[in-house]
């Protein structure tokens, strides 16, 4: 279905949920987007269409509105708004309407909540997804992420991208299965395959990170009270690079670092906490924001297969990672001019 579909068919599914008479308003003939007056509302929203969402599309228009002041007066259509990206809009009280029905409109002296309605799903498509979605689940996602930074690894032997990805040989053969259903990978020839469409792989790499990865690593949260001797940390001994905000501060100068993360080897986390003089958080520190916090997380793969063009510095796309996965909307802003100078 066309955009243009998504938003007729959105519309029309409110109007006939609320009897609203809501109208959609095109800044051109056939235009995919245009503006939704709704009755005794003085200004119209302005219609944002986006067919697929995830939390990285999601985020990023956040982002964009709040840059162009238009967090209130937007109206995002799209196919299927589940209820985290519903909590994550209403909470910027960002209006929505899905094709399903998902609704959330708070334009004095209408408001509207609906929430709950699903998508129906085809028997084959239930019947496909027992089969597929290896990609990105968690070992699928060691395998994506070396793809992503070594696209040339698709064409090397399947034990040599296992070596590489640190998972077993079977795991390999149903990633590479599932890409290219998804067609992310294109067999060209009998001996010669290629990475498709990079840029959406990565996005759905992002989109699935902060479940299938991160919320998986083994991680803990400390402290310091001198921000000075961290930031001096010597890396060069130790299996340890840099993430989150402090390694954007290190690629730009541009965010200010509040919290600071390192990835680093079991056999080396003692070295850093005897080092910087790191110390547990404690309960009370965990509620007060002004508490600097530093987490050590025992990477997904080996340090050096993390590392970016800077030395000590993660991967931009997993520095892009981190600062979406903390749903901080400062990270989030910074995430955004971090993306268009460095990944885009």
């Amino acid at each position: 279905m066309m955009d243009h579909g998504i938003i007729q068919a959105a519309i029309e599914k409110l109007n006939l949920q609320t009897s609203l008479g809501a109208e959609y308003k095109a800044f051109k003939k056939e235009c995919t987007e245009g503006e939704l007056a709704l009755p005794n509302v003085k200004s119209n929203l302005i219609i944002k269409c986006k067919k697929h969402l995830n939390t990285t599309t999601l985020q990023k228009y956040i982002a964009e509105l709040k840059i162009k002041n238009q967090i209130t007066n937007a109206l995002l259509i799209t196919e299927y708004i589940n209820p985290n990206q519903a909590a994550l809009l209403k909470e910027q009280n960002t209006s929505f309407i899905d094709r399903v029905g998902n609704t959330y409109i708070n334009c004095s002296p209408i408001y509207i909540d609906i929430q709950g309605n699903k998508p129906e799903k085809a028997h084959n498509e239930i019947a496909l997804a027992k089969q597929l979605g290896k990609a990105f689940q968690p070992k699928g996602m060691k395998v994506v992420f070396m793809f992503l930074v070594q696209p040339e690894l698709v064409n090397k032997p399947m034990r040599t991208i296992a070596k590489m990805a640190e998972v077993a040989l079977g795991t390999v053969k149903q990633v590479i299965d599932d890409l290219i259903y998804q067609e992310f990978i294109v067999q060209k020839d009998q001996h010669t395959k290629t990475i498709n469409n990079s840029k959406a792989l990565l996005e759905k790499w992002l989109d699935a990170y902060p479940v299938t990865v991160e919320a998986k690593l083994k991680q803990e949260v400390f402290t310091t009270d001198n921000t000075q001797r961290l930031q001096k940390l010597e890396l060069n001994n130790v299996n340890a690079i840099w993430g989150g905000e402090y390694a954007v501060q290190q690629y730009d100068d541009y965010l200010n670092t509040k919290n600071y993360l390192i990835y680093v080897s079991p056999e080396h986390k003692k070295v850093i906490l005897k080092t910087a003089r790191l110390r547990k958080v404690k309960a009370e520190d965990n509620i007060n924001d002004a508490v600097t916090k530093v987490v050590l997380v025992e990477p997904f793969l080996a340090i050096e297969k993390l590392v970016g063009s800077k030395t000590h510095l993660a991967h931009p796309y997993l520095i892009y990672a981190n600062l979406l996965a903390s749903r901080d909307t400062r990270n989030i802003d910074a995430a955004t001019r971090f993306y268009e100078k460095h990944i885009a």
